[in-house]
């Protein structure tokens, strides 16, 4: 009987140990789902302001658009240098010394498991850098948007090829706005402002589209080909896949801003106020560019979004909800200040999370936004 009651008690308290476990997991689960269902809502209504915002402009815009041809205005050459008072998105330390590329016997048995299709060639240039792999897709390939937008941001085209490749970004794209912002920087940095803005007209009402995620994915099977874990491959192609054409579209957004001071030092302010309608709109574009989970797209919207209404009265109305431009700069100003500071709370936890967390995390990311799997980590992994 002593040893009856024994197991008896002895199972009773393992029950109860179970049970009180299952008790605190629950909670914790249950603290962090509201913890991102309030991020989502604050990400929510920010892109729902914006997007007032950009019905107020385009009725604004059919009223009137900027005078042409443009005063003459001083453009600032465009730099590789790292965009200022931006947070790092480079957030833990496995390959941080430099990416890992694949070499050519790896990269030509991805290609060929692949049937050498567009998606397939250009993964194999961002991964292994090889510049032969992108000629080919271009010669293959240039009806493909994906190949037309590669093919824009390299650094070795002519201006004169350069300007075909925008053509046929926009050709092949036609409702990706991201075509129209490339063609017009293009433009304003070559002196045909004029041509600028009429792209920039173009590109009112369309969407924006970077191809980020299909760049992800496709890098990712290319290391995971090469013999990556499942862990190492989506962090490698989130890690390393570059954003180059966020520095010329917010280089477009101070053009647009130097363009509104040209027209009003020449007296035109309806043109003046119109330009700065047409950075807005691009920075609103950008900000809430759907394919993209990144930080740093929102940060860079944002920016050219704080630059337009910095030049414009801070008492004027924002919106339709009572709102000023003020307040506006304050939300937004709120709204780095918090991503700041997840930011720093998330850096040194990345690089202790298990191999099976930086694949939730990388899942979450492409899911919810990265802001919502940043704080998905802090939750987890920050000591209380």
């Amino acid at each position: 009987m002593t040893t009856t009651r024994l197991k008896l008690g002895l199972t009773t308290l393992t029950v109860a140990g179970v049970a009180t476990i299952l008790v605190i997991q629950h909670q914790a689960q249950e603290k962090l789902r509201v913890e991102n269902e309030s991020l989502r809502q604050q990400i929510t209504q920010l892109k729902a302001d914006n997007a007032s915002l950009s019905d107020r402009f385009a009725r604004v815009k059919r009223a009137r658009a900027p005078r042409l041809p443009a005063p003459p205005m001083q453009v600032t050459a465009a730099t590789n240098a790292p965009m200022e008072d931006l947070p790092s998105t480079n957030l833990y330390d496995r390959f941080k010394d430099q990416a890992p590329k694949l070499t050519a016997v790896q990269v030509a048995a991805y290609i060929k498991a692949n049937r050498t299709n567009a998606a397939s060639l250009l993964a194999a240039y961002r991964t292994s850098g090889d510049p032969a792999r992108l000629k080919e897709a271009m010669e293959k390939y240039p009806n493909d948007p994906q190949v037309a937008f590669e093919a824009v941001l390299d650094k070795d085209l002519s201006p004169e090829e350069q300007r075909q490749w925008l053509n046929a970004f926009e050709k092949s794209a036609p409702d990706n706005a991201l075509a129209n912002y490339l063609s017009a920087f293009n433009y304003f940095n070559s002196g045909q402002t004029d041509r600028g803005i009429q792209e920039l007209a173009a590109a009112s009402g369309k969407q924006l589209d970077n191809y980020t995620l299909d760049r992800e994915q496709d890098d990712e099977e290319a290391y995971l080909s090469a013999g990556y874990s499942a862990a190492e491959a989506e962090r490698i192609s989130d890690s390393w896949l570059m954003l180059p054409q966020l520095a010329q579209v917010k280089q477009l957004g101070r053009d647009l801003i130097a363009l509104a001071n040209a027209y009003s030092q020449s007296g035109d302010q309806n043109s003046a106020q119109a330009s700065l309608q047409m950075a807005m709109n691009l920075g609103q574009n950008v900000a809430s560019e759907s394919s993209s989970a990144a930080l740093l797209s929102q940060l860079v919207g944002m920016s050219i979004e704080t630059l337009a209404l910095n030049a414009m009265s801070p008492n004027s109305p924002y919106g339709s909800n009572g709102q000023t431009v003020q307040d506006q700069l304050n939300q937004i100003a709120q709204y780095r200040t918090a991503v700041n500071e997840l930011v720093q709370q998330a850096e040194p936890l990345l690089p202790t999370i298990s191999d099976q967390d930086i694949l939730n995390y990388e899942n979450r990311r492409r899911a919810f936004g990265e802001a919502a799997a940043l704080q998905w980590v802090v939750s987890k992994y920050q000591q209380k």
